[in-house]
This record gives C-alpha cells, sequence and structure tokens, in this order.
C-alpha cells in the first residue's frame, strides 16, 4: 500500500497545478502548450509499475517546482515587461557528451569574473516567491541544502560520480525543465515513450524560453554574458545558434567507451531514487524498441 505522503501527491496534471497555484498565490502558468508536455511526461512516469512512494514524492515536487517556476516567471514579466529587452550578449556555450569532463570545464571557466553563471540553488528556483524578495539569507538556499542532505542520504555514493551542492556552478537544463521539454526528463526516470516524443519535437520554442528566463535572471540578479553548459546542447548545435546568434561553442571529448559505461552507471545508480528495483537491463540498452526494426539503439546514436 502506498504510504500516506505519496498518497497526498498524486501524479495528476489538476493537482500539481493547483498545488503550485497554492505555493505561489499566482495563477497564469504563461503559454498553456506545456500542458501536452507535461501530460505526456505524466502518463510515461504513472507507467512505472514498481515506482516507491519516496519516488512518488520526489517526482511531485520537482513537477510543482517547475510550475511554480513558470507562475512566477510570467508574474515577474507582466510586473517588467522591460525585462524583455534585456540584451543577451552572445553566451559560450559547453557542448560534450556527458561524463566528458564538461563539468571540471564549466568549473575552470566560472571561477573567474569573466561570465554571468547560475549557482546550483538558482537554476533550481531562479525566481524569488513574492513574499520572499529581497530576503537576506535567500530562503532559497535554505531550501537547497535541505535538499542536497537528502540526495546525499539517499544517495551516498553519487557525489563521487558527479559532486552536487548548493552553491556550486551548475547547468541551465534545469530551466528547460520549466518548459517540460528537456533531455532532463529522461534522465530522472526510465520513461522510453516520453523520450521518444521528446525527440519528435523541435526544440526552437524551448530553448527561446530558456532565453527569457535567463533575461530575467539577469534583471535581477545582474551579469552579462553567460556561460551555459549541458550535454543536450549537443544535440541541438542548430537551435542554439538561431536562438543565441554569435554563441562560441566548446567540444569536449573522451573515449565513447568509458563514457557510456560512466553515464549507465550513475543512471542505474540514481534511479533507486523511484524504483525499488531500478531496470537495469533497460537502462543498459537506453530503452525499449520503439518500432519493428529497432534494436534497443538510441535514435541519437
Amino acid at each position: 500500500m502506498m504510504a500516506p505522503l505519496a498518497a497526498d501527491c498524486p501524479l495528476d496534471s489538476e493537482v500539481l497545478h493547483r498545488a503550485a497555484r497554492e505555493a505561489t498565490g499566482l495563477d497564469d502558468f504563461g503559454p498553456d502548450d506545456y500542458r501536452e508536455r507535461l501530460d505526456r511526461y505524466l502518463a510515461a512516469l504513472n507507467d512505472i509499475d514498481d515506482m516507491h512512494a519516496p519516488g512518488v514524492v520526489n517526482f511531485f515536487s520537482q513537477i510543482s517546482q517547475w510550475l511554480k517556476n513558470r507562475l512566477l516567471l510570467t508574474d515577474l514579466l507582466t510586473r517588467h515587461p522591460e525585462i524583455h529587452d534585456v540584451e543577451l550578449v552572445p553566451p559560450v556555450v559547453i557542448a560534450g557528451l556527458p561524463r566528458t569532463g564538461t563539468t571540471h570545464l564549466h568549473n575552470l571557466l566560472a571561477a573567474g569574473p569573466t561570465f554571468r553563471t547560475m549557482q546550483y540553488w538558482e537554476s533550481v528556483e531562479p525566481f524569488p516567491l513574492p513574499s520572499e524578495a529581497g530576503m537576506e539569507p535567500d530562503p532559497r538556499r535554505a531550501r537547497m541544502d535541505l535538499a542536497v542532505s537528502m540526495m546525499d542520504l539517499l544517495m551516498p555514493h553519487f557525489r563521487s560520480m558527479h559532486e552536487m551542492t548548493t552553491d556550486h556552478v551548475h547547468e541551465e537544463i534545469q530551466l528547460l525543465a520549466n518548459d517540460f521539454s528537456t533531455m532532463l526528463m529522461e534522465t530522472l526516470a526510465h520513461v522510453p515513450s516520453w523520450r521518444d516524443y521528446y525527440l519528435g519535437h523541435d526544440q526552437t520554442p524551448h530553448y527561446e524560453y530558456l532565453a527569457t528566463q535567463l533575461k530575467a535572471m539577469q534583471f535581477l540578479r545582474g551579469g552579462r554574458r553567460w556561460l551555459l553548459k549541458s550535454p543536450q546542447h549537443l544535440e541541438q548545435l542548430p537551435v542554439l545558434d538561431r536562438v543565441f546568434p554569435g554563441l562560441v561553442v566548446v567540444c569536449t571529448h573522451r573515449d565513447p567507451v568509458p563514457v557510456t559505461l560512466s553515464m549507465l552507471a550513475m543512471v542505474a545508480y540514481s534511479s533507486r531514487m523511484y524504483s525499488a528495483s531500478p531496470p537495469v537491463r533497460e537502462i543498459g540498452i537506453l530503452g525499449e524498441p520503439a518500432g519493428p526494426d529497432a534494436v534497443g539503439v538510441d535514435p541519437r546514436s
């Protein structure tokens, strides 16, 4: 039987929207095209047979946060339409396969004052609640401290694979999640049906939504030239070029065999966040066959 806490957190669109409204006191989520993507993702999550109660609660928390971020951004843009006029200097973008040193390079380039970057807490909660705007210390940092502590408790070996701290420089894939279209969503759970849906759509509108968020964050906390980083960008270079003309792309490289093994180990280990019996074999072949000619190979390969 599902634990009472999980029973109060169903992965249901209307319940999630209601939770986001109640948490923020806002009701405008912006353009509603995201709803189809959200519904597809929720359907894929609800198809997971052995998701345990903590996994349900974790997904409820993450998805409701993405919805809260949409509410807060829409409200901020309504109050400050001049955000749309903020200049985005062509960014420097680090792109490479996962586990190829992109994080180390990101940390190195972010060490100086040249670039605007975001810390982990800011990537997860980029826009403050109206009731918390200007508060010091920022309550968003305290919430991230708690979240990181919980992650360390549940996955004690994860930090040896990819260290996550409240203040470390983080990638903007979290911001793409606010529009419910990003590779991040398939790394959080084994959802091959949602992955195929995601790959079948042009990502330009979602990178445009990312650009709007970067302008809003620049408006709130300053900075000028962004340093961006995500393995996702490697498969979206034409989209990046359309949305951020003049950008500079830095690619990392590593032997693809240890890259694949390292990525599979990390994804399989982190799947304990939602599954009592992680689907290691399915993760290892990167998903179920998508058609009569498929052999379990990711179509991006």
